[in-house]
């Protein structure tokens, strides 16, 4: 009885150290993080410039990286989402400008949809 209770003991206290060793993981990698504008590569800090590209909120160090973004997207993220079928699987050959803003759609058939209502599909993907 004496025995059992001791290698309760053991466990209990190797489960609660666990958790505690990677509770202090996680506040490791938010305080070693950094954040780099996707134009430039260079670190941003203090004041920034934001642009929300699809459903992403994008970071930028100054005012011609976010031209730079929004005239060619592809360039500088991965994040090609088709809005109409709501994929990442946009094509670089297959897009449209809205407002000044390039978007990427898996076919022509999707570009077609966006094109006839792309108030609605900004509004979903914007929230």
């Amino acid at each position: 009885m004496k025995l059992t209770f001791i290698l309760a003991a053991i466990a209990i206290a190797a489960v609660f150290s666990k958790a505690e060793f990677a509770y202090t993981d996680i506040n490791a990698v938010f305080t070693d993080s950094t954040l780099n504008c996707p134009v430039t590569g260079d670190e941003i800090t203090g004041e920034h410039l934001s642009l929300r590209y699809i459903d992403k909120d994008i970071k930028f160090c100054n005012e011609g990286c976010v031209m730079a973004f929004k005239k060619e997207p592809a360039k500088f993220t991965d994040h090609l989402v088709c809005m109409p079928c709501n994929d990442p699987d946009g094509k670089h050959d297959i897009s449209t400008v809205q407002n000044g803003v390039k978007y990427y759609f898996c076919s022509e058939g999707c570009k077609g949809k966006f094109e006839k209502e792309p108030d609605s599909y900004l509004k979903k993907f914007m929230k």
